[in-house]
C-alpha cells in the first residue's frame, strides 16, 4: 500500500494554508490522520520518497581500481575517497559493462548496455545513431526539477559532440567543460610537477565544480545534480609535486604477484599495452604474453599510478569540504565510482582493457543521508554501473525510469543480505588475425570488429567466451565460439588482487563450464531481447 499525497490538490499546499482552508474540526482531525497514516507507511517501507529532495554529487574517476584504502588496500594514501567511504555503502563487487572509457561511458550514463548503445570503441555515439531521443542520467535529473550540470570527464571526450546539451540545464552560462590533460615531459609515462593545482585539467575541474556548487546553493531553489569527473589516474600519471613524496622509492613499491600470464588462458585475452614501443619514452622494453616488465620498471610506473590517485583523492577531499561549508552535506547524496578497472602488472597487463576481473571491477560507493547502512557498510551485492542510473534516480526519490537496461540497487540500502542480480556482464572486442597480438579495434569501423568476447561474473565464478563478430548484423555469432575462460573466485573477499584468476580451468571443469556458458548465451541473448 502506498498513498501517494502528491495526487491531491491540498498535498502541495502549506500546513498552514491547509489548515484555513478546511473550516471543521473533524476535517483537521480526518487530515491530520491521514498524514500520520502516509508517514508511518512510507517509513516503515524505506522508501526514499518520504523525504525533500537531495542534491546529487555524481563522481567519475577514470581508471580507478578499487586499489583504495576502503578495499583494504592500506598503503594507498586516500583519506578522503576513506572518510567517504565511512558514510557510505560499499559496493564490493561492483562492475563495469566495457573496459574502455567511451564504451564504458556511454552505457552507465544512458543505463544501456553497449550492445544496446552501439558503442564498442572511439568512434560512434549513441546521440548520433540508435539513441537520439534518449534520456541521459543527468537529463534524467533535469527533467525532474534539478539544476543539472556537469564537468570534467564524464562522457568521453566529442563522443557524443559537445558533452551533449541535452542532459544539461544551463548549457549557455553553465556548458559542459572537460579541460584536456596534457602530457608529461618527454612523454614520459608519470611525471611529478612543481606546478599550481590549476596547472592540472583535473585542478580547473574541480575550481569549476565549486563555482557551480555555491551558484546552486547560493542562487537557486530548486536541488543540484553535479557531476565531475576526474582524468587521472589516466596515463599519463601527472601530478603536483607532493603526492609521489607519499609512496616509497620504486625499489620498494608493492609489486604484483601473479605478474605471470594465468596458466592455459587464451591468448586473444591478453593486452599488450604499455608493452608496445613508443608510447612513452621511459618505457622502453618490448615484451609479449610471456615476458612481465622488470620489477623496476614495474615499481616505477605503480608509484606513478599511486601519486595520480591520492592527487584525484585530495580534489576529492574539496568537493566534501565544500558541501559542508555551504551548509548542505546533509542534504546530498554522493555517488563515486570508476569507469573500468586497471592491472598493475597482473596477468603480465598494464592497462584496462580486458574482460579480467581486474579489468572490469570497479570502486562505487554511495552516501545517501540518513540511512542507517551508509556507515561503511561493505555489500557483497553484485552490482553493475548501468544500475548506477536507476539507483540513483531511485535513492533521489524520483520515479524509477523505464527503458533501462540497468536495475535498481536501492534495495541493498534497507537491509544485509539482499542482492537485485546474480550475474554482471561485461564485454571486450578484439580485432587482427594473430591470436597472440590482438589490437583493442578502437578506431575500427563497427562493422569491421573480429571477435567479441563476452564475460560473466557470478558469486564464485568468472566465465568468459569469445565468439566471432557478426558485423552485418552488428552483433557477435554465438555459434563461433573461438576460446572460453573459467575461473574460480571460491574464498574472494575483494581484497586480494593476485590469488585468483591465475588458471583457466575451462578444459579441467568442462561440465560446470557448460553450464556457465549455457548461462552467459541466455543473458546475452535476453539482453538483446530488451532492445
Amino acid at each position: 500500500m502506498m498513498l501517494r499525497l502528491k495526487t491531491w490538490p491540498w498535498a502541495a499546499w502549506s500546513a498552514s494554508t491547509r489548515l484555513q482552508s478546511i473550516k471543521h474540526v473533524h476535517e483537521v482531525a480526518f487530515v491530520s490522520l491521514l498524514l500520520a497514516i502516509y508517514t508511518s507507511v512510507t517509513c516503515a517501507a524505506g522508501d526514499f520518497r518520504n523525504t525533500s529532495r537531495k542534491n546529487v554529487l555524481y563522481i567519475v574517476v577514470d581508471d580507478l581500481r578499487p586499489d583504495l584504502e576502503p578495499y583494504g588496500q592500506g598503503y594507498v594514501h586516500t583519506p578522503n575517497i576513506a572518510a567517504l567511504a565511512n558514510k557510505s555503502l560499499i559496493f564490493d563487487r561492483a562492475y563495469c559493462q566495457f573496459a574502455f572509457c567511451a564504451p564504458s561511458r556511454s552505457s552507465f550514463m544512458t543505463g544501456r548496455r553497449p550492445d544496446r548503445t552501439e558503442c564498442w570503441n572511439f568512434v560512434d555515439n549513441f546521440r548520433e545513431t540508435v539513441g537520439q531521443n534518449w534520456t541521459t542520467l543527468p537529463q534524467y535529473f533535469k527533467d525532474n526539477g534539478y539544476f543539472s550540470t556537469g564537468v570534467g570527464k564524464l562522457f568521453h571526450p566529442l563522443l557524443p559532440p559537445n558533452g551533449d546539451p541535452p542532459s544539461w540545464s544551463d548549457f549557455r552560462d553553465f556548458p559542459y567543460i572537460n579541460p584536456l590533460y596534457l602530457d608529461c615531459p618527454d612523454f614520459k609515462s608519470w611525471c611529478s610537477l612543481d606546478r599550481a593545482e590549476d596547472a592540472f585539467a583535473d585542478g580547473l575541474t574541480v575550481n569549476e565544480a565549486l563555482r557551480r556548487m555555491r551558484y546552486a546553493v547560493h542562487n537557486l531553489s530548486q536541488p543540484f545534480f553535479l557531476g565531475v569527473g576526474f582524468h587521472k589516474p589516466h596515463l599519463p600519471f601527472r601530478a603536483p609535486d607532493g603526492f609521489i613524496e607519499l609512496y616509497p622509492a620504486a625499489e620498494n613499491v608493492t609489486l604484483a604477484r601473479n605478474k605471470t600470464w594465468p596458466r592455459n588462458a587464451p591468448t586473444i585475452a591478453w593486452n599488450g599495452c604499455l608493452a608496445s614501443p613508443g608510447r612513452y619514452k621511459d618505457i622502453t622494453e618490448r615484451r609479449d604474453y610471456l615476458t612481465p616488465m622488470s620489477d623496476d620498471e614495474a615499481g616505477y610506473v605503480r608509484r606513478g599510478y599511486y601519486a595520480a590517485v591520492s592527487f584525484t583523492d585530495s580534489l576529492i577531499g574539496q568537493l566534501m569540504s565544500e558541501l559542508d561549508a555551504l551548509g548542505v552535506a546533509n542534504e546530498t547524496i554522493i555517488s563515486l565510482h570508476g569507469d573500468h578497472g586497471w592491472h598493475l602488472g597482473e596477468h603480465n597487463m598494464w592497462c584496462k582493457m580486458s574482460n579480467f576481473e581486474l579489468g572490469v571491477r570497479v570502486p562505487w560507493m554511495v552516501h545517501v543521508p540518513d540511512v542507517e547502512r551508509c556507515s561503511g557498510t561493505h555489500t557483497p551485492a553484485l552490482a553493475e554501473l548501468v544500475d548506477v542510473y536507476p539507483t540513483l534516480a531511485e535513492l533521489a526519490g524520483l520515479p524509477l525510469p523505464g527503458d533501462l537496461d540497468g536495475t535498481s540497487q536501492a534495495p541493498v540500502f534497507h537491509a544485509d543480505g539482499v542482492s537485485v542480480k546474480n550475474v554482471s556482464l561485461s564485454q571486450f572486442p578484439k580485432c587482427g588475425s594473430n591470436l597472440t597480438h590482438m589490437g583493442t579495434c578502437e578506431h575500427r569501423d563497427k562493422h569491421l570488429l573480429d571477435y567479441m568476447g563476452y564475460t560473466i561474473r557470478t558469486d564464485q565464478y568468472r566465465y568468459t567466451e569469445w565468439f566471432r563478430w557478426n558485423g552485418t548484423e552488428l552483433r557477435a555469432d554465438l555459434s563461433q565460439a573461438v576460446a572460453r575462460e573459467l575461473y574460480d573466485h571460491h574464498g574472494d573477499d575483494g581484497t586480494d588482487f593476485d590469488s585468483f584468476e591465475n588458471e583457466n580451468v575451462a578444459a579441467e571443469q568442462a561440465s560446470l563450464a557448460d553450464e556457465l556458458s549455457a548461462e552467459l548465451h541466455r543473458v546475452v541473448t535476453g539482453q538483446r531481447r530488451s532492445f
